[in-house]
C-alpha cells in the first residue's frame, strides 16, 4: 500500500473526523497551493478521490460564487489523492494537464470527486490515465464542473 493512502487509513480508522482534519492539513503542506482552497479530504482509496472546498471569502469570485480555478484547484487535489492511492509503489505519476468545462453557478460548498476504472490502470508503462472529474454543489448535487485531467503513469527510476 502507498504511503500516503497507508497514513490516510490509519489516521481515518481511528477518529473519522479528526483523522481527516488531520490527513487534509498534512496533504495541503506537502503541495502548498493547496492550502489556498482548505480542502476537506472526504475519500482517498483507489480510482476515487473526493474533496470538499467550503464557500468562503478566500474562494469566492467578484459574484460571490467559488471562483472557477479555486474549483480548479480542488478537482486538482482529488485527482492527486486518487492517483496516490491507485499508482503501483513501482510507479510514479504526473498531470499532462487538465480541461475543465464550468457549467454552474457556485453559490456554495462544493465536493471535487475524481473517478477512474480498474481498466484505466491495466496498461503497460508508461500509460496516459483520464481522470474523469465533477464538480458538484455539495446541497442538492447539481454538477457546477465537469472534465477530465490526463496523467502520466511511468516506472519508477532504479536508483
Amino acid at each position: 500500500m502507498n504511503q500516503t493512502l497507508a497514513l490516510y487509513t490509519k489516521l481515518t480508522k481511528k477518529n473519522e473526523k479528526l483523522g481527516r482534519a488531520a490527513f487534509s492539513a498534512a496533504f495541503a503542506l506537502k503541495a502548498p497551493y493547496f492550502r489556498t482552497i482548505a480542502p476537506v479530504v472526504k475519500t482517498m482509496e483507489p480510482h476515487r478521490g473526493v474533496v470538499a472546498i467550503k464557500k468562503w471569502w478566500g474562494v469566492q469570485n467578484h459574484i460571490g460564487t467559488v471562483h472557477a480555478i479555486a474549483i480548479a484547484n480542488g478537482m486538482e487535489c482529488a485527482m492527486g489523492l486518487l492517483a496516490e492511492a491507485t499508482t503501483p509503489d513501482d510507479m510514479r505519476w504526473i498531470p499532462k494537464g487538465i480541461t475543465l468545462d464550468y457549467v454552474a453557478k457556485t453559490p456554495g460548498d462544493i465536493e471535487c470527486v475524481a473517478e477512474t476504472s480498474p481498466e484505466d490502470w491495466a496498461k503497460e508503462p508508461p500509460f496516459t490515465v483520464d481522470v474523469r472529474m465533477t464538480g458538484r454543489l455539495v446541497k442538492d448535487g447539481t454538477v457546477a464542473v465537469q472534465g477530465i485531467i490526463p496523467i502520466y503513469v511511468s516506472a519508477k527510476k532504479k536508483k
